[in-house]
């Protein structure tokens, strides 16, 4: 979705230099950025590359000479950056509901706002909180917790008894809670710790 550099201006309560209208589509480092590209400078450095770039406007912080570029001046510009990229790059929303091809043990509590993907598997005695996203793939342990808004992503693994706060969020192949390498020597025995 296009947005005006005034726009973008607005949403971070920065100020325009230049053009207001500038229609910009997209966000990019400044040594990838093409027309209709917003890009951010921290320092001189990066400003003197986002000024060579095809960026249509740079995002800054401090007094910069205004040159060619269209320039939103705010307060923080690693901030700014942070703020604006959503804008861009919109997560996705996920619906609540259960796949029919995820395997939901009977004990296990799933919040109704909660979305469970496909080939997902949730043990006996665990807790899905509000909101809570297993994408796909997600294998989540008997007597685990999940507070709201976690997000796991793809092919995650949970072993059991974990437990796992609000507004956390597992990127895909990650596994939590399984075991340490331990091993001690017992009478020639090597017993796993």
């Amino acid at each position: 979705m296009p947005f005006t550099a005034a726009e973008i201006a607005e949403h971070l309560r920065g100020e325009v230099l230049g053009d207001g209208a500038t229609p910009l589509t997209g966000f990019a480092p400044a040594s990838s950025a093409k027309a209709g590209d917003l890009t951010f400078a921290e320092n001189e450095t990066y400003f003197a590359r986002a000024e060579q770039s095809a960026a249509s406007a740079i995002l800054i912080e401090g007094n910069f000479a205004w040159k060619q570029k269209v320039l939103i001046r705010v307060t923080n510009a690693r901030i700014a950056f942070a703020k604006v990229l959503p804008l861009f790059f919109p997560e996705v929303v996920f619906q609540p509901g259960i796949h029919p091809s995820a395997v939901i043990a009977d004990s296990a509590r799933v919040d109704p706002t909660a979305h469970v993907g496909p080939h997902c598997v949730v043990g006996h005695g665990t807790s899905l909180g509000e909101r809570v996203v297993l994408e796909g793939g997600d294998h989540v342990g008997a007597n685990c917790i999940l507070g709201e808004d976690t997000h796991l992503f793809p092919n995650v693994t949970l072993y059991p008894r974990t437990q796992i706060g609000r507004r956390v969020r597992i990127h895909a192949g990650t596994v939590i809670g399984a075991d340490g390498f331990g091993y001690v020597f017992d009478e020639g025995v090597h017993r796993k710790v």
